[in-house]
């Protein structure tokens, strides 16, 4: 009988649901400590060299029963150590229901022998406003996929909330929309993780594409080294191409494009391990392959690259003619947008006429998508800084435009610790509040002492107002001009 597709639920204002392990006790144990004492040799076993890129972005991990795939994983959760992760999205193929789009649960918790993992309601919520996301809660009822990465999370980052999605039947535009969904949520406590087997081989599979012989292991390793390398690369063309040439049995083959269209270009890949069912059972007529790989932000030149930083530029520059011949608003078409400029930023413009200050606006929190918010300072800085009367049509070729992208800012306990030319700097005191970027400092020639006075001074204080009663936040940015 042919399957058809499953209704969709209706969601509660506020889910109360809670998803149940389905397969503890059975692919992984049920048993609390033995739990946490085998995911945590896993972790150990898998750690290794952290110090390459910056904060992990993403994740492709194995979602075998932990005696299988246990040791791979723990190489990819690995990496996570000593980072702080407040949500992480799973997306996971699905091996039991047959659906168009990607599955959101209507549910809050998410329940393991270690505990409860709170689902983030609000992500769910703001997923389901784009048009390939829905409800389905059948979706996850025997899911495999999803579970076997929460014990892994529950360990590694405690604190997290599951951001939980099956993929079901998609096409290539899906992929592109859901990755710019997600690469749209990334922000320095977000990871995404892909959960897939990579392939799956012999006669009970219907995948024999070379013969059962003394060189399949060898094959297959060098099958997942198309794939995973192609993947670390976030060479799409390439991954798909090596799915279409081999029909290779990636299961979670979706999952992984997904993840590759959510990152930015700028991000370094990793593959960290595999290994095959058919080594450790000693035959490989029924045999799946498991590869784990980590993402990373680039350590070097920041969240926004060459592309993208000559796009908010000329964003920029863009946006201030506009106001400045009379005609309001610059509009934007969202489909040509970069997917890091989609992300939230807080984002300052700085306006500068023959080397002196002429306009700087900005927001310090991650309030809105980084191109919007440059659209909305490019045009603050250039008519609503009190400091400057309005720029005109007739200074506009003559501005030079800069832009600084932040991170989120925090608190520290002491002004000693703030490094002069790399934080950003916010001092409150009461209802008195101000800040200075991270190139101030530098630009005025200002020593910390200095710039704390002068950072007094802005706030209304008298120069040594920092000495007591205040309070520090620091931020860093990644600052380019024209």
């Amino acid at each position: 009988m042919k399957q058809t597709e499953q209704p969709v639920v209706a969601s509660p204002e506020v889910p109360a649901k809670v998803i149940y392990s389905p397969i503890a006790g059975s692919w992984y144990t049920n048993k609390p400590d033995a739990l946490r004492r085998e995911l945590r040799g896993y972790l150990d076993e898998g750690k290794g060299d952290t110090s390459w890129g910056g904060r992990v972005v993403g994740l492709v991990a194995p979602h075998a029963g932990y005696r299988f795939s246990g040791p791979v994983a723990g190489h990819a959760y690995a990496q996570l150590e000593g980072q702080a992760v407040k949500r992480v999205i799973v997306i996971a193929p699905s091996h039991h229901v047959p659906f168009s789009g990607f599955a959101l649960p209507d549910a809050g918790l998410w329940e393991t022998p270690l505990g409860q993992m709170q689902i983030d309601v609000a992500t769910v919520k703001k997923l389901l406003e784009g048009p390939d996301f829905k409800l389905l809660d059948q979706a996850f009822a025997k899911e495999h996929a999803v579970d076997i990465q929460v014990p892994f999370l529950q360990l590694i980052a405690p604190d997290a909330q599951l951001v939980p999605i099956v993929a079901g039947r998609v096409d290539d535009a899906a992929i592109v929309r859901a990755g710019r969904a997600l690469g749209a949520l990334l922000d320095d406590q977000t990871v995404i993780v892909a959960s897939s087997d990579f392939t799956h081989y012999g006669a009970s599979f219907g995948y024999m594409p070379f013969k059962l012989d003394d060189q399949t292991g060898e094959n297959l390793a060098k099958f997942a080294d198309i794939a995973g390398s192609a993947a670390a690369a976030l060479d799409s063309e390439a991954f798909k191409k090596h799915l279409a040439e081999t029909n290779d049995t990636i299961c979670g083959a979706m999952p992984i494009l997904v993840l590759m269209a959510a990152l930015d270009k700028g991000t370094e890949g990793k593959v960290l391990r595999y290994d095959n069912s058919g080594r450790m059972t000693g035959g490989y007529e029924h045999a799946v392959s498991y590869v784990s790989i980590a993402f990373r932000a680039s350590a070097q030149a920041g969240p926004m690259s060459e592309q993208d930083q000559k796009y908010l530029l000329s964003l920029a520059r863009r946006t201030i003619q506009h106001h400045l011949a009379g005609k309001g608003r610059l509009s934007v078409d969202e489909s040509e947008v970069p997917p890091a400029v989609a992300k939230k930023y807080g984002v300052f413009v700085t306006l500068n006429k023959n080397g002196n200050l002429r306009g700087c606006i900005g927001s310090i929190l991650p309030v809105e998508a980084l191109y919007t918010g440059v659209i909305r300072n490019a045009i603050n800085a250039a008519a609503n800084d009190t400091r400057f009367r309005p720029v005109t049509a007739q200074e506009e070729p003559e501005l030079h435009i800069e832009i600084s992208v932040l991170t989120n800012p925090k608190r520290i306990e002491r002004w000693q610790d703030i490094v002069i030319g790399r934080d950003g700097v916010i001092l409150t005191k009461g209802w008195a509040k101000s800040v200075f970027l991270p190139q101030v400092a530098p630009e005025q020639g200002w020593n910390l002492k200095q710039m704390l006075e002068h950072l007094s001074m802005k706030a209304g204080l008298p120069a040594n107002g920092y000495l007591e009663g205040a309070t520090f936040e620091i931020f860093q940015a990644q600052v380019f001009s024209e």
